[in-house]
């Protein structure tokens, strides 16, 4: 994975493999704090010794098998109560990819999870540097899983494993990298609305009575929004309730 992506006019211009290292997300955490990173430097490696996700969860995947990879953007444009955004624009460009493959079958596990039927293909951890009142860079990190067709978490799956196919990972991450920067021009284009709406059209349980469980227990809830600042609106019996990251879990 040396190659500069050409079909790209920012993201992937300049590019640091690792074989293996603990983090890409801290590696271009390190890159950022050092003043080495850029507008769309990417940092990719074949084995992530220390994977992180959301919850604090680590990321499975045998080496050499799937994609992980982190993305240096400047979001300064954007106001810090519009993180979310990110999220949003990632978890489409992901879509956008993976969908190709699948027939429209993607969704976004919310937040920022990418799942095929209720199986996990993808997951990202975006992490935002913040200064004064407007964000400096972010971190977009990706796991994706393509070629890998074991897995210790039942939940897990591949695109190799749904498609009963292998995949060239060159190729494949050029697609996303190009889908994203796509996506990223229309959020800088202030966009906000577009995107949320197609955010929320692909999310999982949209709409459907499922359980869910917070701090006070199980309830049955359905999906039916979600803010810019990333709370998601649920309509429960006795009305609606705004949850936050970690404030609710997916039970069935």
């Amino acid at each position: 994975m040396h190659k500069i992506f050409t079909n790209t006019l920012f993201i992937g211009k300049k590019l640091k493999f690792l074989p293996s290292c603990h983090s890409t997300n801290t590696i271009a955490s390190e890159m950022v704090m050092s003043g080495e990173a850029t507008n769309g430097h990417i940092v990719i490696t074949d084995f992530q010794e220390k994977g992180r996700g959301q919850r604090g969860n680590r990321w499975e995947s045998e080496p050499s098998q799937n994609l992980l990879f982190s993305i240096i953007l400047d979001a300064a444009f954007l106001d810090p109560s519009e993180c979310f955004y990110l999220n949003i624009i990632t978890s489409l460009a992901l879509i956008d990819v993976l969908n190709e493959y699948t027939g429209d079958q993607m969704k976004v596990k919310w937040p920022n999870d990418i799942y095929y039927e209720n199986k996990k293909v993808s997951g990202m951890l975006i992490e935002n540097f913040i200064k004064k009142n407007s964000i400096g860079y972010s971190i977009i990190g990706i796991g994706l899983n393509v070629n890998q067709e074991k897995f210790a978490n039942e939940i897990a799956t591949s695109l190799a494993l749904i498609c009963h196919q292998k995949f060239d990972k060159q190729d494949l991450l050029e697609y996303i990298l190009i889908r994203l920067e796509q996506r990223f021009l229309a959020l800088k284009k202030s966009q906000l609305s577009d995107l949320k709406s197609e955010y929320f059209h692909n999310m999982y349980w949209k709409d459907e009575i499922h359980v869910f469980k917070d701090k006070d227990g199980l309830f049955n809830g359905r999906i039916v929004g979600v803010e810019d600042g990333g709370k998601i609106l649920l309509e429960l019996e006795e009305g609606y309730r705004l949850y936050d990251f970690k404030q609710i879990e997916f039970i069935k």
